[in-house]
């Protein structure tokens, strides 16, 4: 060994430590009780890159499940948004703004900015059990609050929201991220979205505890892509993460970040995708204008929600979304690995009725539950989106299966 080299080798131990601590001390952090209910899943093992057997994008049957909810609650409970999630044979859902009402008198007995539930069942998707919305943890939501966002929690004019509307993302048996929106409310019906915040589940399956963390208060501000915020995707041990260009391109561009799975709270590891170079880079590109280039799908029409997974039954990845135009309709993207290239032809995948109260939004699929034995992983999906009824918006659910 050189001289002088073994300080310096304790000196870069030391600042790793420290970097690799400080990357994960959580800014909040909170922990509940989860139900053991076991929906038994068969991860998949996706290729990076492979040649898309173009099956139609046509439905041999679909099964309206109607309203998810927990109809064993005390509660009658409205919730938008959301995704779904699995971790160690559970899979659970995770919804935006929530409210409980009295069954019997109908007044409003508590809101949350977002909630945690738990499927009972594949056989029955619509049947949830609610984790956070109970008795037990009263009306905190989910995602835990920081501690100056949680001085604002009592003002329903001034409070900050955390919203999802993609899937969390699994990188093992025990451990997923997921995504949200941060929203700060200016009045009661107006609010302003300041970037999004990266969420840490951690489930013990022996205790029976989820442990959910923030590592920091913004992971990306506003003045960044939201990278996660619109879809992820996991590939060996890689996850992909895709954000819309909302300011410049009107969420017409999907830009993408990649980072190794264990390193997902360490910025020095995250890579951005420029599609004119076709390649990652470890400097972050800065939304100034408009740089389709840099863009890994370029829509013919503006994105709003989606989800993107493999699907073993196209050999292709596909891109389930809602648009940006209001006409409550799934479409779907194909593509040969998370880099593309996209087809961008905009198949229309289902078509779902609105209801009284306006369109249908915050559509996105959840294959995780057809990944079971003897099932071919996207032969079936779950089609999830935000129904509007006159009186309050709730989740609907729908299952699919291609021809």
């Amino acid at each position: 060994m050189l001289p002088g080299s073994t300080m310096i080798f304790t000196t870069i131990v030391l600042l790793c430590a420290v970097a690799s601590a400080t990357a994960q001390t959580p800014v909040a952090s909170q922990s509940f009780p989860f139900p053991s209910i076991l929906t038994p899943q068969v991860p998949t093992n996706p290729p990076y890159s492979s040649s898309p057997v173009m099956k139609p994008f046509t439905l041999s049957a679909v099964t309206d499940w109607s309203r998810m909810s927990d109809w064993t609650s005390p509660y009658n409970i409205y919730r938008d948004g959301g995704g779904s999630c699995s971790l160690s044979n559970r899979t659970f859902w995770v919804f935006c703004d929530t409210t409980a009402y009295s069954k019997t008198t109908g007044n409003i007995l508590g809101a949350a900015s977002n909630s945690m539930t738990v499927a009972l069942s594949f056989s029955n998707p619509k049947g949830l059990k609610d984790v956070t919305m109970i008795p037990s943890t009263g009306w905190k939501p989910a995602i835990p609050f920081t501690a100056y966002e949680d001085t604002f929690s009592g003002n329903i004019g001034t409070r900050y929201a955390l919203w999802t509307y993609t899937n969390c993302v699994q990188l093992s048996e025990t451990r997923a991220m997921h995504f949200f929106l941060v929203n700060k409310f200016s009045n009661p019906y107006s609010s302003r979205q300041y970037g999004n915040t990266m969420a840490i589940y951690t489930l013990d399956p022996v205790t029976n505890q989820i442990t959910i963390e923030r590592p920091e208060q913004f992971w990306y501000t506003n003045q960044t892509y939201g990278y996660g915020s619109f879809a992820s995707v996991v590939v060996n041990k890689v996850a992909y993460l895709y954000g819309l260009d909302r300011t410049y391109s009107g969420s017409y561009d999907v830009h993408l970040a990649k980072v190794p799975v264990g390193y997902e709270t360490n910025r020095n590891y995250y890579r951005y995708y420029d599609a004119a170079a076709g390649a990652f880079s470890y400097t972050m590109p800065v939304p100034t204008a408009r740089r389709q280039a840099n863009a890994v799908i370029q829509g013919t029409m503006p994105f709003s929600t989606g989800t993107v997974f493999w699907s073993a039954y196209h050999n292709a990845y596909l891109l389930v979304f809602f648009n940006n135009w209001v006409d409550s309709t799934f479409r779907v993207l194909s593509a040969p690995s998370p880099t593309g290239p996209w087809n961008v032809s905009n198949s229309v995948l289902y078509r779902s009725t609105p209801g009284e109260g306006g369109f249908n939004y915050g559509g996105n699929a959840s294959p995780i539950y057809y990944q079971q034995p003897g099932q071919i992983a996207g032969k079936e999906l779950l089609l999830q989106y935000s129904y509007q009824n006159t009186s309050n918006t709730y989740p609907k659910i729908l299952q699919v299966t291609f021809n």
